[in-house]
Formats: structure tokens, sequence, C-alpha cells
């Protein structure tokens, strides 16, 4: 459960959101930006400090959907954010929000509300938590909505529904499933048509310069995180859930930001300071986190015994940006992703990541509403295990504190970390 402390303010943010949604918007916007102030003035202890650098920086970002009206761009987690970072305009995304809004204990308020205005119960948390937001005058107007069908069905209907109700412009790039040159050609067509777009929402100039520092940005950090993995694999570090959410934000919407490459490059510096040599079990995590639950954070957070070594949404594509090519660059990635696809692609990345990595093991997160990922739950456990990585396929929710059956997801963790431990 959280602290008592953050209880009592999600409590209070929530009683104030039925009639008073401006001023929870406050209380919420001024808590974020309290996390960044905390990050860099009194950092936890047991946290590497590159990932409290990296926790004020997404604070900010979250905080920025909740400031003035027009400032920010709605995205989803896997649209390229480079033409963004050129013309300095914070993109804010339905997954990093829900995570923080849950980790605020204010989430259930938002779930309701998108309930009560019709949208499914099986719907994805992190997005009816973005409709609640929005639809209840919590999150602030923002300047448009750009989204990419990339990787779920939710995109399509959320970032759809958000620009109607705000009444904004709205702009949608669509991934062919095949990875093959023309449809990199043809998305690169669509963000280039996105790059308009932005200026003629704006009123903004995107200078190619700009752009190709955002690129050259976005390389070294892709270089840098290559090399942590490269420290990591051979590494024990004790960590916790959050730290690979961190590492999603940085590799996705904030890659292109000098923030994201300064994360990955103290990282670099911070865990290649650690003495080398593996030791517990080691498990690779597929899908979303569920940081915010205790009973999960007892039996994986800062344990000497198990570790966390990678995630597939961190990981799902190692190409690097071209800043040369900046728009066929974005493009390739997102055609390429692991996500991108039918399942099986995703199945062959999660065992290449799982033997560059040591992992003994992998947990295949079902998050809730998330059909693609539950679809593919026993393809992908079925190939990890045929190349001697035990799966545990675990259902839960990754955002929404009122739909999870505690006992029976620590009993069967409990049982896949003995198994590793007994095949160890």
């Amino acid at each position: 459960m959280p602290s008592p402390a953050i209880e009592k303010l999600g409590r209070f943010i929530s009683r104030q959101v039925g009639e008073h949604p401006e001023r929870a918007r406050r209380l919420l916007h001024t808590a974020y930006n309290l996390v960044g102030v905390q990050m860099r003035l009194i950092p936890p202890k047991n946290v590497l400090p590159a990932r409290c650098m990296m926790q004020g920086a997404t604070a900010r970002s979250m905080a920025a959907g909740l400031g003035k009206p027009g400032r920010a761009a709605c995205v989803n987690i896997f649209l390229p954010c480079e033409l963004l970072h050129a013309l300095d305009i914070p993109p804010v995304l339905p997954e990093g929000l829900s995570c923080y809004l849950v980790s605020t204990a204010a989430e259930r308020v938002f779930v309701e509300a998108a309930e009560e205005r019709g949208v499914p119960d099986s719907y994805c948390s992190y997005h009816k938590i973005l409709l609640g937001l929005a639809e209840t005058g919590v999150m602030a107007k923002p300047r448009f909505v750009l989204n990419t069908s990339l990787a779920c069905d939710a995109n399509q209907l959320t970032f759809r529904r958000l620009a109607r109700f705000w009444d904004v412009p709205h702009f949608t790039v669509d991934v062919p499933f095949s990875p093959a040159e023309d449809s990199v050609a043809y998305v690169a067509e669509q963000l280039r048509a996105m790059g308009d777009f932005i200026q003629a929402h704006t009123g903004r100039t995107l200078s190619e310069d700009a752009l190709r520092a955002a690129m050259a940005r976005s390389r070294a950090t892709v270089e840098g995180y290559r090399r942590y993995l490269e420290l990591r694999a051979e590494r024990h570090l004790s960590d916790e859930m959050t730290s690979e959410m961190l590492s999603v934000f940085a590799v996705h919407p904030m890659l292109g930001s000098q923030a994201a490459l300064e994360y990955v490059e103290r990282l670099c510096t911070q865990v290649a300071a650690l003495p080398e040599g593996r030791r517990g079990k080691r498990l690779l995590w597929l899908h979303t986190l569920p940081h915010w639950q205790d009973s999960l954070r007892a039996l994986l957070n800062f344990r000497e015994d198990v570790e966390i070594v990678g995630s597939d949404m961190t990981l799902d594509t190692d190409l690097l940006p071209d800043p040369e090519h900046p728009y066929e660059s974005m493009a390739r990635r997102l055609v390429s992703s692991s996500f991108n696809g039918g399942a099986a692609r995703r199945a062959e990345r999660a065992v290449e990541l799982a033997r560059r990595l040591h992992a003994d093991g992998a947990v295949y997160f079902c998050h809730w509403g998330c059909k693609q990922t539950s679809g593919a739950a026993q393809l992908v456990k079925g190939r990890l295990e045929e190349a001697g990585f035990p799966t545990l396929v675990l259902d839960g929710d990754g955002c929404d504190s009122g739909n999870v059956n505690d006992g029976q997801m620590v009993t069967r963790l409990q049982a896949f970390l003995e198994l590793l431990e007994g095949a160890k």
C-alpha cells in the first residue's frame, strides 16, 4: 500500500475531481513537480542516481500535461517524438500519466469516470485513466493529439475520442505489419506529413538542423543503452521495477531529448562501477510492469537473490537512428519493432534478449485489457521454453489498484522463483 501521506493526498485529490477539476489538476501538477525537486535534492539512497535523474525528468513531463492548456502534445508510447523535442514541445502519454496516478493513489476516480461515460470494463486501464482524466476536465487540453497504430487496438479508439472531446487537431501514423522497404517509405512520408502538421498547428518552423540534433541525441542514447546492456549482462544490480519503466520512457517518448541522453550516459558510468559477476535469479520481463503493487515489490525490488535485467518494451528494436535520414530512420524503427507484426516476431525477440542478458527465466505480464499481449502469451511462452528459458504467464493490471488478485499473483510468482532456484 502507498504511505499514509500518499493515500491521504490521493483521497483529497479524488474528492476534488467531480466539482473542482481545476483544483485537482493544480494539486497533481504541483505534486509531480515536487517529485522532480525531491529527486534532485533528496533522492532515495538505494536507487542509482541516474534513475533518480530520470524520475525527475519524467515527473516534469507528466506535470506538463497538467499545466497550461495548449502546451503539450498527447501521444502514444511508440510515436517517434524527435520532431517534438526539436521544437521543445513536451509529449504526454497515457502509460506515463497512469503510472504516476496509481503511485499517487488517485487512479480509481478516473477509471470509474471513464466507465461511467461508457468505456467498457474490459478496456485497457492505461487508456481508461487517460480518458477519465480528460473527460472530467482534470487533464489540460493539449495542443494536438498524435499517435501511431502501433501497438494496440486501443490507440485507434482512445486518441480519436480524445481529439473529438477536446476539439483539437489529430494526426495518426499508420504502421504496416511488414518491415519491408516499401513500408518504411510509406511511414516516412506520413512522418514528413506529421512534421508539416506540427508546424501548421504551432506556427513554428521545424529546422533541419534542430531535427538532426534531436536525431543525433537519439543515436547517442541508443548507442549508450546498447553499452548499458553489455554491462548489465555481466553484473548484478539490486534495483526496483520502476527502473525499467523509466528506461521505457527514455527510449520511446523522451528519445531525442537531452534528458534521455544524460540518463543513459549516467547509467553506463554507474553500472560500469559495479563489480562484475552474475548472481541470483535473473528475470526478463515482457510487457508493462505493475511497479506500484506492494506484494510484487516485496518479491522483486532491491533483492540480492532476484532481479529484473530487462524489458521487451524497452528493447523492442536495436536500430540506430540516422541523423542524415531522420524520417526514414524513425519509420524503420516503427516497422521493425518487435511489437509490430505477428506474435512470432515478438517471441524471437524475447529469446534474443533472454540470451543477451543471461536471463534465467521470463515473466510474461498480461496487462488487463491488452488483447494482443494476452493472445500471444502461449506462443511466446512456448518459444522461450523451447529455447531453455522457463516462463511464467502472469495476469494482472499495470495501473489499476482495484483490479488485482494479490494472493494468486504472489503464490504463482513465488512458485516460479522457487522453480528457477531449483533449475540453477
